[in-house]
């Protein structure tokens, strides 16, 4: 009779799972997977959303870079041999490529700075006040559902090397604003320009708007 038992209990030991324990088990796999599941939505968001947001500020940070030291040239003279003065004209061109129609080719001209440099450190010339235009224009060009912005620099009226392109994600034409009305003969003394950039490879980016300011260095 004791060998049967323990042979009963032998068999009983044997057979697995009970249908509670079974129960049980799966409803904690539920609870451990459901938990571990959101954690791993949650990283992915995560990750998509920072991924979106360091492509976004790079077209903010590449624009800053150059924006500052754009503005800060501006302001085209113009010297009067009889009275020996310098006159200032306009300087910033909103929405035109300004005199040398720099850029008008490449794209939609939000706006074109000049400035005119005279030569130093050269041998003196029939007229010393001879100096040469510079302009820099920052053009928008179709790509896809966003724009591309290209920095096209000119010089005496020819382009310079290649268009740079400094923002791949705009979604539409910056906005320039000046503390004074842009387009006088005195050059304002500080230029904003307010883009607002969206990652088109992440549709849930909400994107940001964003402002760069310069001030003329020249006075």
């Amino acid at each position: 009779m004791r060998v049967n038992l323990r042979r009963a209990c032998r068999e009983r030991g044997d057979d697995g799972f009970t249908l509670i324990e079974l129960v049980i088990s799966v409803a904690l796999l539920g609870i451990v997977s459901a938990a571990l599941f959101g954690i791993v939505l949650q990283y992915a968001k995560t990750t998509r959303d920072t991924g979106a947001r360091l492509t976004e500020s790079t077209d903010q940070q590449f624009i800053s870079t150059y924006w500052q030291d754009d503005v800060s040239s501006l302001g085209r003279r113009t010297f009067t041999p009889a009275t020996g003065t310098f006159s200032t004209d306009q300087s910033v061109f909103v929405g035109s490529a300004g005199p040398g129609g720099c850029g008008s080719s490449v794209g939609s001209v939000a706006v074109a700075l000049a400035w005119n440099e005279f030569a130093v450190g050269v041998a003196p010339a029939a007229d010393p006040w001879v100096s040469t235009p510079h302009q820099v224009a920052y053009v928008t060009v179709p790509n896809g559902s966003r724009f591309l912005l290209r920095r096209v620099r000119c010089k005496g009226g020819v382009a310079v090397g290649l268009p740079l392109t400094v923002a791949h994600n705009l979604t539409g034409t910056p906005t320039i604003g000046c503390d004074t009305t842009c387009g006088a003969a005195t050059p304002p003394n500080r230029v904003s320009m307010t883009f607002t950039v969206k990652d088109k490879a992440h549709l849930a980016s909400q994107g940001y708007t964003t402002t760069v300011s310069a001030d003329r260095r020249q006075q």
